[in-house]
């Protein structure tokens, strides 16, 4: 993109970054862990991950407590695009060919059962959230995409997903092409996450916040430990990006998953928009059009899908995602920027089950490919049927013992870094 032609009515852009989700943090909620504490199920990490599966476990009758290093939202999920869909780019095509109908299907079907329960919760948990639905469309303007698109839409719509392919999309420029599905969602997720939080706390149950775990152990029973105090449990959830704990996880785990880093900003557009939107095109555009407070409000982001540190220039990134608002949308005004680093694994399906094959009570989810609002529950539903004892259709398909990543990282890598 030549940035040049776009400078002379740039926006102006703040000085930090900061997610917009997070400006609905107020301060410190809940308190350090300070003394021992005996409950069902303990959980490291306060995010969509975290806090489901907890809310889950205690609506099923477990005590639980969740341990947050930072606060509740402070990870990966207060930096989301806020996005709630089952349409995670062009998906089903590629998993449908490289895993399987089945494999496809169970991916599908799992994502589109966690936007229900999302919206199950808000309505039980009452949760102020700004939940609205709304469309949301990948969508391409480079003619050569056209069948890609085509062949995209109807592996979704054999799948039994809300999938339409369209050549206009409601956006202020042309598409060449648009898979489009329907009722999908959106929402602050902040404010979820402290409507889970609010929900999960008490009765027997806890969150903790400013609490570093410097210890995991699997067993009967389990416990996890910080600097000040333990959780004993029956069983252990680590509900984090990469699991550190136990010190061999780390390991581990890095050749199960790899990191990739995107781009965000936010502002105000000078009309109206409706639907939410994707594009597989060079800059990655992610577009969230969204009621925040009675004000309308439009999330940009992009610029990523690359291994962090490869490139390095955030700001230049910030600016040609803030000259696209302006160019697109009208923006005159980046309230917010920032970034955000997601996990994905080697074949494109998050890793949510028993930490090791051989883990006893000690389980993960991890690797939701950028989508975490619904993968994060998808994992939420599954560690909670685990830990009871509930069947799961969608287990098999999710666990981490299924992957041999060795055949899969050359190619993965390689498409990052050549981006």
């Amino acid at each position: 993109m030549n940035l040049v032609k776009y400078f002379i009515h740039m926006p102006t852009q703040p000085t930090t970054e900061k997610s917009f989700w997070r400006e609905s943090y107020k301060g410190t909620l809940y308190p350090e862990l300070s003394q021992d504490i005996t409950v069902d199920v303990v959980i490291v990490g306060a995010g969509i991950t975290g806090l489901t599966t907890a809310y889950l476990l205690k609506q099923a009758g477990r005590s639980v407590a969740v341990i947050e290093g930072d606060t509740v939202g402070g990870g990966t999920t207060g930096r989301t695009t806020g996005k709630v869909t089952s349409q995670h780019g062009l998906t089903y095509y590629e998993l449908r060919k490289h895993l399987g109908k089945e494999t496809a299907r169970i991916y599908g079907e799992a994502n589109q059962a966690a936007i229900g329960q999302i919206a199950a919760i808000i309505a039980a948990e009452n949760i102020a959230c700004d939940w609205q639905r709304d469309d949301h469309y990948v969508y391409t303007t480079d003619r050569s995409q056209i069948e890609k698109f085509r062949q995209e839409a109807a592996a979704a719509a054999e799948l039994g997903l809300p999938a339409t392919f369209q050549t206009t999309t409601p956006l202020p420029f042309e598409v060449t092409a648009a898979v489009r599905f329907t009722n999908q969602g959106k929402f602050n997720a902040q404010k979820y996450l402290l409507g889970l939080a609010k929900a999960v706390n008490g009765d027997g149950s806890y969150i903790f916040e400013h609490s570093n775990v410097t210890s995991i152990k699997d067993g009967t029973p389990g416990r996890v430990g910080t600097k000040k105090a333990a959780v004993t449990a029956k069983d252990v959830i680590v509900a984090t990006n990469v699991p550190t704990l136990p010190l061999a996880a780390r390991g581990e785990y890095c050749i199960l998953e790899y990191p990739t880093e995107s781009f965000i900003v936010a502002g105000r557009p000078d009309k109206e928009l409706q639907g939410m939107y994707i594009s597989p095109d060079k800059h990655n555009y992610s577009i969230l059009p969204i009621d925040v407070d009675g004000q309308h409000m439009i999330l940009v982001g992009g610029e990523g899908g690359h291994l962090p540190g490869l490139r390095l220039s955030k700001k230049a990134k910030y600016t040609r995602l803030a000259a696209y608002a302006e160019k697109n949308f009208g923006v005159s005004e980046i309230t917010n920027e920032w970034s955000d680093r997601d996990y994905l694994a080697y074949d494109n399906i998050p890793l949510i089950g028993k930490l090791y094959p051989w883990s006893q009570h000690l389980y993960v989810g991890t690797a939701f490919r950028k989508w975490g609002l619904t993968n994060g529950t998808v994992a939420g539903i599954i560690l909670r049927d685990l830990v009871i004892g509930a069947e799961n259709p969608w287990a098999a398909t999710f666990t981490p013992s299924r992957l041999k990543p060795i055949t899969s990282i050359p190619r993965a890598v390689a498409k990052y870094i050549t981006r």
